[in-house]
């Protein structure tokens, strides 16, 4: 979770950057600089968080309904799921190749460079350190925060509609609406 939220950060700061170049065809030198910046930056640990996500929600489901299972299968579903993952990540269009492609599109040559320069200091490696608990305190807060809104924007919403006459709660003594429709015979 942690991990996937600074990932989700990354590529969510990269999307809003400006169109920076034209296009240009992706040399072997910019395709090798990219793959060194996903790495230097962490967005490769993406391949980490899917086998952690998917081993633990396979090995709990299993668990629930086979408890009587070896230890030994947990492990055997980590190395394979592990291995799928690793495997397909480096696949022709797997997600390093398409990531390279979205790192391509936003950032010239140079910016890349710029950005591996930046990764390659001590504030860098700090900063990829701790962007996933800075991802994992900013998704509680944000958590939390939304959920404070709730009762406010409902308030305010029941006053502005009332205001106009527009209830959203039934009438006493109204049916309510069918939560499905009812099958054609």
């Amino acid at each position: 979770m942690i991990r996937s939220l600074a990932c989700a950060c990354l590529t969510l700061w990269l999307a809003g950057l400006p169109l920076a170049h034209a296009a240009e065809p992706l040399s072997a030198e910019k395709t090798a600089d990219i793959r060194k910046l996903m790495e230097a930056s962490g967005a490769l640990r993406i391949g980490q968080m899917i086998t952690q996500n998917a081993v633990g929600q396979i090995s709990q489901g299993l668990k629930t309904k086979r408890p009587d299972l070896p230890d030994e299968t947990y492990t055997l579903i980590a190395e394979e799921v592990g291995k799928v993952v690793g495997e397909e990540m480096s696949a022709k269009g797997g997600y390093i190749e398409q990531m390279t492609a979205v790192f391509d599109k936003y950032l010239t040559q140079e910016e890349v460079r710029g950005l591996l320069a930046f990764y390659g200091t001590p504030l860098g490696r700090k900063t990829v350190n701790v962007m996933p608990m800075i991802g994992q305190e900013s998704a509680r807060i944000g958590q939390r925060w939304v959920q404070s809104l709730g009762p406010k924007v409902d308030a305010r919403l029941k006053a502005r509609l009332a205001e106009r006459g527009i209830k959203l709660d039934p009438p006493a003594g109204a049916p309510s609406a069918p939560s499905s429709p009812k099958p054609a015979k």
